[in-house]
């Protein structure tokens, strides 16, 4: 899987940053959730070690590279054929009973 491959979202690029940053300098501790920690582990872009979480070489590239935007995803079709009443809602399915 190459680097352009990971769909990382702006904040994630920023933490990915943050972490080559602390390895470089004296800056504070990243705040990192288990759930991304997991998921940069998972994609190979961390590794935590007993000195504490290191970017690996397809972190730092990513890291170093300009963040990318995710692809934008269209409107829903459905939503925007929906029936709709006088103020603009949604209506109903509005299916037929079969009885």
């Amino acid at each position: 899987m190459s680097s352009k491959n990971i769909p990382l979202g702006t904040q994630e690029h920023e933490i990915l940053r943050a972490i080559a940053r602390m390895a470089t300098t004296a800056a504070p501790a990243v705040p990192l959730s288990s759930t991304q920690r997991l998921r940069f582990e998972m994609l190979g872009l961390i590794e935590d070690r007993a000195d504490g979480i290191r970017l690996t070489e397809r972190g730092r590239a990513i890291a170093a590279g300009p963040a990318e935007a995710p692809p934008q995803t269209p409107q829903d079709v459905q939503h925007a054929s929906a029936p709709r009443d006088r103020r603009g809602r949604r209506l109903g399915l509005r299916r037929r009973s079969p009885f």
